[in-house]
């Protein structure tokens, strides 16, 4: 199941688009920092307008990373469950049921972010010096709360086809791992 999803074309053009935003804003915000430094070090010309553009590019930076985040599923997380759950079974369960938190969470989130998306679109607005709409910065934030209603449906369903199986997910395996080094690491 994992391969036919990962291997739709829809789903790598949403991760190459994703990266892309990333790589973008990343590369836009050291050209604009460095701009400003010469502009405003060497040749004494103020940038007014680089705080709107930063603060711009870095909520999409932001809100887009996070997004990426909940494709890898490797957001930090405050896992107590691992250590007190010891079974493998247990363990798979508490990934599940955790997984659908996630999704109830991310899909109250993302109808937030759809309500908030109506209400920006009457405000409408423009930013001070550039006059770039204010959407620019706004719609960062509803993608950023709203594909990773994608991402955790996916992880959902692949915790419930690990629970059917008997297999691990990747996030849990990680987790043995690091409890088995640390254990190890212990030991000596």
């Amino acid at each position: 199941m994992r391969q036919k999803i990962e291997n739709f074309f829809l789903w790598k053009w949403l991760l190459s688009m994703e990266r892309f935003v990333m790589i973008f804003c990343s590369i836009a915000v050291i050209v604009t920092i460095g701009y400003v430094v010469i502009s405003r070090y060497f040749l004494n010309v103020n940038f007014t307008a680089s705080d709107e553009l930063l603060t711009i590019l870095a909520l999409w930076l932001y809100f887009v990373g996070g997004v990426y985040g909940s494709y890898e599923d490797s957001h930090i997380k405050a896992d107590v469950l691992t250590m007190i759950v010891k079974g493998d079974v247990g363990r798979r369960i508490a990934d599940v049921a955790v997984k659908a938190i996630s999704l109830a969470v991310s899909v109250l989130l993302a109808l937030w972010a759809i309500q908030y998306l109506q209400l920006a679109m009457m405000l409408g607005g423009k930013t001070l010096i550039l006059k770039l709409p204010m959407m620019t910065s706004r719609l960062a934030l509803v993608v950023g709360y709203t594909l990773p209603v994608i991402y955790n449906v996916y992880h959902l369903f692949i915790s419930i086809d690990n629970l059917r199986h008997g297999k691990i997910s990747t996030a849990a395996h990680r987790e043995n791992e690091m409890q088995n080094i640390a254990a190890g690491g212990m030991e000596e």
